[in-house]
């Protein structure tokens, strides 16, 4: 399961899709936002297109969640051309690097490697008797 696909139940927090279409509108100007406008206003005042965009790009980017520092990432690199959203999660996925995994280092005695490799040679030994027979 990758990144993306772990967490479609989530969404993004009101705030950070706040803050995308924020970075957008002030990237872009209003070449963003006419993208998702409908001109019908709702009763708090907002564009119900723009509502519903934002909406429906907190449920696609709920993947994201774990992964702020690509979001800022690709608001920092943004294309000339205002993103779709299947745009933006392309260019979320090729921005994306997963976190570096932390090796537990392991020191082997050499009893220990003495007794791996007597079970190897065991198990070797049990291969080769199966594959005569």
């Amino acid at each position: 399961m990758t990144l993306q696909q772990s967490s479609q139940s989530k969404r993004l927090p009101d705030n950070w899709v706040q803050r995308i279409f924020a970075t957008m509108q002030g990237n872009y100007g209003s070449r963003f936002l006419n993208m998702w406008k409908t001109g019908q206003i709702l009763p708090d005042g907002n564009d119900a297109g723009i509502v519903n965009a934002m909406n429906h790009w907190a449920e696609k980017l709920g993947g994201w969640h774990d992964s702020p520092d690509t979001i800022r990432q690709v608001l920092e690199n943004l294309p000339t051309e205002p993103p779709t959203l299947p745009q933006f999660v392309q260019m979320l996925r090729q921005s994306y690097r997963p976190p570096p995994v932390q090796a537990i280092e392991r020191k082997w005695t050499q009893a220990e490697l003495d007794q791996n490799r007597q079970r190897i040679r065991e198990i070797f030994a049990t291969l080769n008797l199966k594959a005569k027979k």
